[in-house]
This record gives structure tokens, C-alpha cells and sequence, in this order.
């Protein structure tokens, strides 16, 4: 699956979402169709949690991996420099990909 998120030009800044408080907490969503993974992280959560830890504009987003290693690939950009971000889709943890 592979989203593009800037309409128009490249490395286009992207506003900042705009959350409502309920919006975090409800950012999880519960699967009992595969008890294997019980949590998954929406696309919105992860481009939030990555841009917690790193600046940039958001080129792209997609979700690589299978089962238990999921991970959304996110792609960023900052002053002219390509880089890649990982957020695991059930845990939410943060990582980069150089």
C-alpha cells in the first residue's frame, strides 16, 4: 500500500494535523479479527509519532512487513535531505531507516 500525502509538488509542507483530544486515545484500534495482533497504529498516529522525534515534511507513507512485523515506511524530507522513517504498527515504537 503506498500513500502519497503531498497534492502538489515535492516536499510540499504538510499542516499540522488537527486532533481532537479523543483522537489520540481512539488511534489504536482494536482487531478480534486476528487475536495475533490485538492493536494496530492508524496512518494518522504514525505520521504524529514520527514527527515527534524527527522534523520534516512528509513525502510518503506505507506499510511494509508482515504480521507481528509490520511497519509503516515513512518517508521525509528536511532542508533538502531524503530520510526514512519506521513506526511499528502495533507498538507505536520509533525508529529511523537512515
Amino acid at each position: 500500500m503506498l500513500l502519497f500525502i503531498a497534492e502538489s509538488g515535492y516536499g510540499q509542507q504538510l499542516p499540522p494535523a488537527q486532533l481532537n483530544p479523543g483522537d489520540l486515545r481512539n488511534s489504536v484500534q482494536q482487531s478480534p479479527a486476528n487475536p495475533a495482533q490485538l492493536t494496530t497504529v492508524t496512518q494518522r498516529r504514525a505520521v504524529a509519532l514520527a514527527r515527534q522525534q524527527y522534523a520534516g515534511n512528509i513525502l510518503r507513507i506505507s506499510l511494509v512487513g508482515e504480521g507481528a512485523n509490520q511497519r509503516y515506511q515513512i518517508r521525509m524530507e528536511n532542508e533538502g535531505k531524503v530520510f526514512t522513517v519506521f513506526v511499528h504498527a502495533t507498538t507505536g515504537q520509533v525508529s529511523s531507516g537512515g
